[in-house]
């Protein structure tokens, strides 16, 4: 009996620990933009699908050659969701982005689920002049 208390004790504090740490992640996380942050957003529960906006004014800030032989691009933009709150986000793309154009971006914390061109009248108005301000 002493052995199934002392692993129910392990167990309760594995548990507390790891409530913890799904509730301060994603602030350590925040505008990170590294492949574990990403991960990490990805399978904490306490994460939340959300949809943020970006310019695609800023250049890339990296240029390589993918798996397949094929010119991808690396990008840093500043996004807003629709209550105003700002993150920087790092995502790759097979293509340039046409400049002055705007984005909706389907995410996960850190991790870019999915990305396309939005139209100008589609982006909330309070988004669209925080990122024509930035």
């Amino acid at each position: 009996m002493k052995i199934l208390g002392k692993f129910g004790l392990f167990i309760i504090g594995l548990a507390a620990v790891a409530g913890v740490g799904a509730i301060l992640l994603p602030a350590l996380t925040k505008n990170r933009h590294s492949e574990l942050a990403m991960a990490i957003d990805n399978v904490n529960p306490l994460v939340k699908n959300e949809t943020v906006y970006a310019s695609t004014s800023a250049k890339p800030v990296r240029q390589f050659i993918g798996g397949g032989g094929e010119k991808e691009y690396t990008y840093q933009l500043v996004t807003y969701n629709q209550q105003g709150k700002s993150r920087t986000l790092t995502f790759d793309s097979q293509w340039r982005l046409k400049p002055q154009r705007f984005l909706k971006i389907e995410t996960k914390g850190q991790n870019v689920e999915s990305w396309s061109e939005a139209k100008k009248e589609s982006v909330p108005s309070g988004v669209r002049q925080n990122l024509m301000m930035s």
